[in-house]
């Protein structure tokens, strides 16, 4: 993925892969769930605008290929392959700037763990905190996130720092060593339950207490259930909680004194959110939040996947991208989330096929036709 970031903003991104192709490609979730080559939609969504080479490292002359890409390399990114060590790619090239992305980072008691998506989520205690309140915790284990979240979100902050590198290696004049971990990206992203515990508070509990995990920086904020799906809601202040009576029609609980301030109400919010998913049940989740919207409660619906294509700012901002493929037809993928006039004018490339650049990267490499057949009979390229 921070390949992909790199290339849609412009980059020239090579993408080293074993002869027959990455194991990436054969990743669901497929086109029209068949699987077969060139239908990764995973893939074709990670790979656009990216040139394929693809190379035998474990052969003496493709490593000698690589050394000749590396030459002319601004940056590597690269997961924790322990066959390219960083100091042998450095002598090749001073100012290349070297990205590693792996599970637990290069060097501590972990540093040579395995991990997944499951396991990293879990260890970084991301899972506890994403869980809803439960009755019981111990049979209802906190889960991952769907997907590759944990690539996904490493792989932008590896792309940002890759930037940052290609910075500070001009300015220096040799290149930058960057070492991201991926456990330590989604721990790093748990400001509010570290800072109570540094603070030498316990965090939220996951078991289900009337009032508790409901409650944020002494206001409610809430995730309600609508007809057809669900809105956050946070009507915290006295003036707010007013109009979200008037937004349910102003129920004659509302009115009661054990709700008339923001302390009592904190205090009754278990109740307070039963009573409002009572009228919210009702309605439908747009439904809810127009009204809401209209008497300036803080309220907004959770979409489901199925909703985003039709929702109108993404619309209007020409999120979606559809991207020519001679496999996968009609499909739209999500575009970048920043704008500026220099991307809008550069193309949107499909993912290529395996080593569809090959031959071209080689003869930019000074390697003549005829080397390349013979490279390519022997099984390098």
């Amino acid at each position: 993925f921070s390949g992909k970031v790199l290339a849609d903003l412009g980059a020239d991104v090579l993408m080293v892969e074993p002869p027959g192709g990455s194991p990436l490609r054969r990743l669901p979730p497929y086109y029209q769930d068949v699987p077969g080559p060139g239908r990764s939609v995973l893939h074709n969504w990670l790979s656009t605008n990216k040139r394929s080479l693809t190379l035998n490292l474990e052969a003496e002359q493709g490593k000698e290929i690589l050394r000749k890409l590396i030459r002319g390399m601004d940056a590597l990114v690269r997961g924790p392959d322990r066959g390219l060590d960083t100091a042998g790619l450095k002598a090749v090239n001073p100012s290349l700037t070297v990205t590693t992305i792996s599970p637990f980072g290069a060097d501590g008691p972990y540093a040579t763990y395995r991990a997944n998506d499951l396991t990293l989520f879990a260890m970084s205690s991301f899972s506890y905190y994403l869980a809803c309140p439960v009755e019981d915790p111990a049979r209802t284990p906190p889960k991952q996130n769907p997907g590759y979240q944990v690539g996904l979100v490493a792989g932008l902050y590896a792309a940002s720092a890759t930037l940052w590198g290609l910075v500070a290696a001009k300015r220096k004049g040799q290149g930058v060593r960057i070492d991201v971990s991926e456990w330590e990206v989604f721990t790093y992203l748990l400001y509010e339950q570290t800072g109570l515990l540094f603070d030498g508070k316990l965090a939220p509990n996951r078991t289900r207490v009337p009032g508790a995990v409901i409650t944020v920086v002494g206001g409610l904020m809430w995730c309600v259930p609508c007809s057809d799906g669900w809105v956050m809601i946070s009507p915290r202040e006295d003036h707010q909680f007013k109009r979200w009576s008037e937004v349910m029609g102003e129920p004659e609980w509302t009115s009661r004194p054990e709700f008339s301030t923001a302390k009592l109400r904190e205090q009754n919010a278990w109740e307070v959110y039963e009573r409002s998913a009572e009228w919210t049940r009702l309605h439908k989740k747009t439904e809810v939040f127009l009204a809401a919207q209209e008497k300036k409660v803080a309220c907004f619906p959770i979409s489901q996947m199925g909703d985003l294509p039709e929702l109108e700012q993404l619309k209007h901002r020409a999120f979606w991208t559809a991207i020519d493929h001679p496999v996968i037809r009609g499909i739209r993928y999500p575009g970048l989330p920043v704008k500026t006039d220099a991307l809008e004018a550069l193309p949107s490339r499909p993912a290529p096929p395996p080593g569809e650049h090959t031959l071209e990267i080689c003869k930019e490499l000074g390697i003549s036709a005829e080397e390349s057949k013979t490279l390519w009979q022997l099984g390098v390229i």
